[in-house]
């Protein structure tokens, strides 16, 4: 333990200096808070809550969690199951009817149901009741048969958090607060809903180009039920963790899967970890329970500094070389002309992913598949361009482009 705790306390001039030249970059706005065994050993925050109003972030300071809303619904139905009023090898018709028989629970917590998630373009920006999000998934056509393959999205935790509902007989609201976040002490935790002003709550925005920031477009949490509308701190998620890692409310190792959750092997360490994106917002939280050491990273932006799931951050605390980005020069100028040349219709890597890119007349804008997110890429060249929300760079050539992320690089073809 003392090793480890020196080895943490050690990289946190490697962390500032990573932390501080992504904030420079205008690449993070949020905290990142790191503890071991409840101790802290590193918490920084940068960055406005509010750049309407210079509000700095906080400690305190409330943040859209997205897709670590998963790990909460999939906590719910595991509670549910220790209190023997479901199993997760039920069929889902047994709760919800309208859905493929062969569908059971277990498929919807391990992403192997194949529902398609709701049309974005068509409930972005509505108040929409958790059983029309159900009606649109049920109409939508399978991408396979349950069980035969698996795909992550949002559709199969928006029907299992109107699973706990049913079963239950409380809203996933009153749900979670009751079973969860009240007994664990998480008391700045809780879910967003509809027309609900939010106490403390961080303002979400999207990068512009260059290192600005821009308002993105309206998100209504009703969407993002059970996949990605629970609010929280960085301090209450790092309780989360803590109970996750003593099987406070029920034992994760006991499922077939840490369902909800990612399982990673980094540095020779049993992770779990999740992340989550949404329309201005980004979010890690991660554990290596072995160890009790913890890492939370809340955003109110977008950025690829959530990219890699805090691999490079877990790498720092144990000892590995993290090297902080340089700063960016001023975004290129680009002639119009040649921006209309470039816009068009793209299919990125071997599943044929569509890319929509357009043009404002200063840059290019990049909008994924039928997503109803649209970011402004960032120039670097004539024929470079940086999307910020993810540090993927596209570079153009006479056959389309080539994308590189991570150091991979894929290709995407231009359609006639």
């Amino acid at each position: 333990m003392l090793a480890t705790l020196l080895i943490c306390a050690l990289a946190t001039p490697a962390l500032d200096a990573y932390v501080d030249a992504h904030a420079a970059n205008g690449d993070f706005s949020g905290i990142v808070l790191v503890t071991r065994q409840g101790k802290k050993v590193y918490e920084k925050t940068a960055g406005l809550a509010s750049r309407a109003f210079d509000v700095p972030i906080r400690p305190d300071t409330r943040f859209t969690v997205a897709s670590v809303t998963k790990t909460f619904t999939a906590a719910g139905i595991a509670l549910l199951e220790k209190q023997g009023k479901l199993k997760i090898t039920d069929p889902l018709e047994k709760y919800i009817p309208g859905f493929p028989p062969k569908i059971l629970l277990w498929h919807l917590l391990g992403h192997q149901a194949g529902l398609a998630d709701p049309d974005d373009d068509a409930i972005a920006a509505e108040d929409t009741p958790p059983d029309e999000l159900l009606a649109m998934i049920a109409a939508k056509p399978p991408y396979f048969e349950a069980g035969s393959d698996s795909r992550y999205g949002n559709a199969a935790y928006i029907v299992l958090a109107r699973v706990i509902e049913k079963v239950s007989g409380k809203s996933f609201d009153d749900f979670l607060r009751e079973a969860i976040f009240t007994p664990l002490g998480m008391s700045g935790s809780g879910t967003w809903r509809s027309g609900t002003i939010a106490p403390k709550l961080a303002t979400g925005y999207i990068p512009g180009i260059g290192d600005g920031f821009l308002v993105p477009q309206p998100r209504d949490p009703s969407t993002l039920f059970g996949s990605g509308n629970v609010i929280s701190t960085a301090g209450d998620l790092d309780r989360w963790l803590t109970a996750v890692d003593r099987h406070t409310l029920f034992d994760i190792t006991k499922q077939p899967y840490p369902f909800g959750w990612g399982k990673r092997d980094w540095f020779e360490k049993a992770v779990l970890v999740q992340s989550g994106i949404t329309n201005g917002y980004s979010s890690i939280i991660l554990t290596v329970p072995a160890d009790e050491l913890h890492l939370v990273v809340l955003m109110n932006t977008q950025s690829g500094f959530t990219g890699d799931e805090g691999k490079s951050l877990l790498g720092a605390l144990l000892g590995r070389p993290l090297a902080p980005p340089a700063r960016r020069g001023a975004p290129a100028s680009i002639p119009r002309a040649r921006l209309e040349g470039l816009a068009g219709e793209y299919l990125w890597g071997d599943h044929k992913v569509p890319m929509h890119l357009a043009t404002d007349g200063r840059t290019l804008t990049l909008r994924w598949a039928d997503s109803a997110s649209v970011v402004p890429l960032t120039p670097l060249g004539e024929g470079e361009f940086l999307d910020r929300t993810s540090f993927g760079r596209l570079r153009f050539d006479e056959h389309g482009l080539v994308w590189t992320q991570n150091g991979e690089e894929t290709r995407a073809v231009r359609t006639p």
